[in-house]
């Protein structure tokens, strides 16, 4: 063959290609990339907080992870945090949903909240406290935590309900709002006393 004929196969063969490149049309929908407010995100979250002196503030595990940069907090989903406020007191505090600023140790908690004292290194004896309710806020910082929401309270067979809480968690110290108790007395038993 002579080179001719190839150009002529060439020229037809690109017109073919250009042809059908044509009939394709644009790609529908088109692409629309957005841009997020959040900084980086994470899933299956294991974390140690540690204060300036290097001492462990709280561990913490959590489902997923967030960065909001425009209010500088981690919003996380799934919460389990074990808090160790002083020397004597260590919590439990689980929750649906938290948001904590690392800066400011401000803590808000959302979607449910359990809140368990894991006893008193200097009196074992003592059952532990625990707090359940819709929403807690707090500060990692100071130690301090209340909720302006209903509260049920658990020590031992001990149980009320409260309007709201607040409470020193460094020293174990808690504070309800309008308590609620059910006292159920024992039965009446008339027996002759000689």
């Amino acid at each position: 063959m002579n080179t001719r004929v190839l150009i002529v196969l060439a020229l037809i063969i690109a017109g073919i290609a250009g042809w059908f490149f044509q009939q394709q049309g644009d790609v529908t929908p088109p692409v629309n990339i957005e841009t997020t407010d959040v900084d980086y995100e994470a899933t299956d979250i294991k974390a140690v907080q540690t204060n300036e002196q290097g001492e462990t503030e709280y561990e913490l595990t959590a489902e997923s992870l967030t960065h909001n940069p425009e209010t500088n907090q981690d919003e996380m989903s799934g919460i389990t945090m074990n808090w160790e406020p002083s020397a004597e007191q260590r919590y439990r505090i689980q929750a649906g949903s938290a948001a904590i600023s690392q800066q400011t140790g401000e803590l808000s908690l959302s979607g449910g909240f359990t809140l368990v004292s894991e006893g008193n290194k200097s009196t074992p004896e003592i059952e532990p406290i625990k707090v359940t309710g819709s929403t807690l806020k707090g500060n990692t910082k100071s130690g301090k935590v209340y909720s302006d929401a209903p509260v049920k309270i658990e020590q031992g067979m001990n149980r009320f309900e409260a309007s709201s809480m607040t409470a020193n968690l460094e020293t174990g110290e808690y504070e309800f709002g309008q308590v609620a108790v059910a006292f159920s007395p024992s039965e009446r038993q008339d027996k002759a006393l000689f």
